[in-house]
């Protein structure tokens, strides 16, 4: 129970967050969406499959599990969305990590990961 309760106190401050972060992308120009938030276990475990995740959703729980962490994709000044590496994932990056969050973008740059995760903001919380 404690466990439960502590991660809906973490996700709670990450919600709120998460909506600092969009005013201050809007302030930058920089428009979003979320494209993935809440997954399931099975859910996870197909992005691991697919070697789009390190973590397999059973044995290594994503923060997308615990409601903790956004895929999101910037759209552009005629509302289509950017599928590639431009510097606004850049800037947004350094925003998240500055409010104290974890930008996916980091891990392919510091050779953490096989793939440019751009998209994926968690919380920099630990239970």
């Amino acid at each position: 129970i404690i466990r439960r309760m502590n991660n809906t106190i973490l996700r709670s401050n990450f919600e709120y967050k998460f909506a600092l972060f969009t005013f201050y992308a809007r302030t930058f120009g920089i428009s979003f969406i979320t494209t993935s938030f809440l997954r399931t276990a099975e859910e996870q475990n197909k992005r691991f499959k697919e070697g789009k995740s390190l973590c397999d959703g059973y044995k290594k729980i994503s923060k997308h599990q615990l409601g903790r962490a956004r895929d999101i994709v910037i759209i552009d000044s005629e509302g289509n969305p950017v599928w590639k590496h431009i510097p606004e994932y850049d800037t947004l990056g350094r925003i998240w990590e500055q409010m104290g969050g974890v930008w996916g973008g980091r891990w392919y740059q510091e050779g953490k990961t096989p793939f440019d995760d751009i998209y994926h903001f968690e919380d920099g919380e630990e239970e």
